[in-house]
Order: C-alpha cells, then sequence, then structure tokens
C-alpha cells in the first residue's frame, strides 16, 4: 500500500493545484461579469470535449506502457511514449486548424444563449491556440504517471499552476499594473501556461530517457505494436466521446432554459469547478489505480490487480465521502464567494447539494473507470458512462427540467440519479466480469 500510496499522494497535490487554477479562473470571470462566467464555462466544456481524442491516445498508451515496465520490456514502454508525444502534438495541431473561425456555427448547435454568443465565439477562437500544447502537456502528464515518474512533473504542475492563476488576474483584472485584458486576459492566460508546461515536461522526458527523438521506433514495430494502443485506445476514445458530449448537451440543457438560463450556466460553471476539490483526488487515484494494476497485469498477478481495485475504490471513496461532508454546511459561503450575483449564488448552491449528495457514487466509478484502463478493458468505461449518461442523465434532466419545469435544479437532480446507477454498475463489472483477459500479455502482438 505505501507503493500505491507514494503514487497517489504526488498526483493529488498537483490536482489539487489544478482545481485552485480553475478556481481563479473562475473566480476572475465572475468578478468580470456573470456574462463572462457563462461564456467561460461552455469554452471550457468545448476544451474538454475537443480533448478526446489525446485522453483516448492517452488511456492507451497508460494500458501499453505500465503493462510493460511491468514485464519489464523497457524499450517497449519508451516507444509507446514517443508514439503518444508525437501524435499527441499532430492531433492538437490540427483540431486548432480545423476549429478556429468556427466557433460560432459550433456554439449555435450547442444552443449559446445571443446574449452571448459573440463574447463566447471570440474566447473560442483565442482558445484554439492553447490546443497544440495543451495535448503536448495533458500527454506527457500521463506518461510521467505510466512510469511511476511522478514527483519531477509535480514541480512543473506547481509552476504552471501558480504562472496561469497570476496571469488571470493580471491580465484579466489588471493586478500586478498588467494591461486590463478582460475576458481575453483570461483565454490568453492559458495559452501562455500551457505552451511553458508542455516544453518543460517534454525536456524533462528527454532528460529521464523515456523520450527519444533521435531512436524512433521502426515501421515494423509500429506494425506490431500500434494495434494494440488502438485496441484500447478505440473504446476509450469512445466512451470519452459519449461522455464529453453528454456534458456539452447537459450545457445545452441549462443554456436553453426558458428562464435564467445564462445564471444556471454560470452557476453550472462555477459549481463544476467547486465539485472539482472532490472530484479531481478521485481522478489522481483514478491515474494511479490505471497504473498498478497495468503493473500487475504485465507481469501475471491478476489476483493482486482484482483485490487492490477493490481496497483502493472503497478507500478513496470513503475518505472523499467524509469531506463531502465537511463542506455541505458551507455552501452558501463558497457560493458567495464565486459569484457577487444572488441568482447565480442560488444555482451555485442547488448545483452542489445534488452533487456532494452524488460523492460516493461518482468517486467510486471514477476510480474503477481507472481499473479498466489499466487491464485495457476500455470497452466496459464505453458501455456503462456511455450508457449512463445518454440513456439516464440526458433524457432524465430534459424531463425533469424542461418538460416537468423544475428548471436546473431538475437537471442537477438527473446527475445524481445516474452516477447512483453508473457506481452500481460498475460495482458489479469489477466483481463478476472477465475484464483482466484485454492485456497486452494475451494481445498477439505482445512481442513488439
Amino acid at each position: 500500500m505505501r507503493s500505491i500510496w507514494n503514487l497517489i499522494w504526488p498526483q493529488m497535490v498537483t490536482m489539487y493545484s489544478v482545481v485552485l487554477t480553475g478556481l481563479t479562473a473562475v473566480w476572475t470571470a465572475g468578478q468580470i461579469n456573470a456574462d463572462t462566467q457563462g461564456a467561460l464555462g461552455m469554452v471550457n466544456q468545448c476544451g474538454f470535449f475537443l480533448m478526446v481524442v489525446i485522453m483516448a491516445l492517452s488511456s492507451g498508451a497508460t494500458a501499453a506502457v505500465s503493462q510493460s515496465l511491468g514485464a519489464g520490456k523497457l524499450q517497449r514502454a519508451q516507444n509507446y511514449i514517443v508514439v503518444t508525444v508525437l501524435g499527441s502534438f499532430a492531433l492538437g495541431l490540427l483540431l486548432a486548424a480545423l476549429g478556429y473561425g468556427h466557433g460560432r456555427g459550433i456554439l449555435r448547435l450547442l444552443q449559446v444563449p445571443e446574449a452571448i454568443l459573440p463574447l463566447t465565439e471570440h474566447m473560442w477562437d483565442l482558445s484554439m491556440y492553447a490546443l497544440p500544447a495543451q495535448h503536448v502537456y495533458a500527454a506527457t502528464g500521463v506518461m510521467f504517471r505510466a512510469t511511476r515518474h511522478v514527483i519531477p512533473p509535480l514541480w512543473i504542475s506547481l509552476i504552471i499552476n501558480i504562472l496561469n492563476p497570476l496571469l488571470c488576474l493580471g491580465l484579466g483584472l489588471g493586478y500586478f499594473n498588467c494591461p486590463v485584458l478582460g475576458y481575453a486576459g483570461l483565454i490568453i492566460a492559458n495559452v501562455i501556461a500551457q505552451s511553458v508546461g508542455a516544453i518543460l515536461n517534454c525536456l524533462l522526458l528527454l532528460r529521464s530517457g523515456y523520450l527519444s527523438l533521435g531512436k524512433l521506433p521502426s515501421l515494423r514495430w509500429l506494425a506490431q505494436g500500434l494495434p494494440y494502443l488502438i485496441r484500447v485506445a478505440l473504446p476509450a476514445g469512445l466512451a470519452s466521446f459519449v461522455w464529453q458530449s453528454g456534458y456539452l448537451l447537459l450545457f445545452v440543457l441549462v443554456a436553453s432554459l426558458p428562464v435564467h438560463g445564462v445564471t444556471a450556466l454560470a452557476g453550472l460553471t462555477a459549481g463544476l469547478r467547486i465539485e472539482s476539490l472532490l472530484f479531481l483526488p478521485g481522478m489522481a487515484v483514478n491515474s494511479s489505480i490505471a497504473v498498478i494494476v497495468g503493473n500487475c497485469l504485465g507481469a501475471g498477478r491478476e489476483r493482486d490487480a482484482r483485490r487492490l481495485s477493490l481496497i483502493v475504490t472503497a478507500a478513496t471513496t470513503v475518505a472523499l465521502s467524509f469531506v463531502a461532508l465537511a463542506i455541505w454546511p458551507f455552501r452558501e459561503t463558497i457560493a458567495a464567494l464565486f459569484a457577487t450575483d444572488p441568482a447565480t449564488q442560488t444555482q451555485i448552491i442547488a448545483y452542489l447539494t445534488y452533487n456532494l449528495l452524488s460523492t460516493p457514487f461518482s468517486i467510486a466509478s471514477t476510480v474503477m473507470g481507472g481499473v479498466m484502463v489499466g487491464a485495457g478493458a476500455t470497452q466496459y468505461n464505453l458501455a456503462v458512462y456511455g450508457g449512463c449518461s445518454w440513456l439516464i442523465r440526458l433524457p432524465l434532466g430534459w424531463f425533469l427540467g424542461h418538460y416537468l419545469g423544475f428548471s436546473a435544479e431538475g437537471i442537477f437532480c438527473a446527475m445524481l440519479i445516474s452516477q447512483c446507477v453508473q457506481a452500481t454498475i460498475m460495482i458489479l463489472v469489477i466483481k463478476y466480469a472477465h475484464w483482466t483477459q484485454y492485456t497486452l500479455r494475451k494481445h498477439q502482438a505482445h512481442k513488439c
């Protein structure tokens, strides 16, 4: 358990620093006005959606790299890392080129309120400049976790997550004698921070020896090694696509409410960031258990992989549920910190009420999703997360929020119900499904 904790705690520190960065941006947007806060939430959610492909590639690489190191095959792990880093940059560049200048049509499709459409469109175009660096920064961070080198990138993450808030305050509100750029300053701050992070992470990978651009994988190796990467990445990509598109549609449901759509959107934006205080530590455990399970299965220790999966899931769920319980009495105080508008504060309180109640279920399913990534069994994540999002959360959110007239609170209630179902199904998968059969050891190209 000590080795698991040594892998988890640096990622938890990193995740909390990411949370504080996101909260600073949302707080800064709230100081400008509710329109900026709502527009930032929509742009951020679109950004998460555009990260679908790189997160799919990273899921495949996590399984391949962790299992390769568990089997003692260092060169194979290095080849997967090189492919992942170069592929992430190419994908980011392609998406940025396709997305720039096409924001209005996409945002209209997402039913962004006309009142904030020009603002959101400009923020969208500016955010495209960050995509290539954002993809590389995310992918290299995943590769460090897969190799268990979590301390050096922790320092880089802390640097970036100090730089970004300072730039938000400076360029957004004019602190530190900086020019006041308003909403544009928030996006420019992210572009600068992501670029610095990508460069520093790549330099650190080069120095560690895991990344060597002078020793690119041969075509013969690619023919043998890429099929497993693709086999894991495709379901992971589809799962991310279904999940993130579901969240985008959730934003659409909120933004298209007949009354208080903009304030509800601002409340959802702030609520998601506040909730991340609980969710991101769960993601740190998700990443860590993926590596641990991958190492165990790579070494042929299936029984250890199953046992550790249940222990870590239970421990993480209990710990973060107590944190949610501690936050519960302070919902109104927290809402007042992140919005000056009373209507937006009311929406934040409603969001926190339902999502703090869902903490045990959302954390448990998050951790168990990491188990599936480490095992290469990402098709379970696709089926469970996608099914609960599109068959329960969204239809129920529309029914409660729009049809029955419960507004944003009905949509937030649907989120709670879908998380309960999702966690229950994932527990059954962990206990009874044959998810250990999808490892690299059992893939026909494992000799690459």
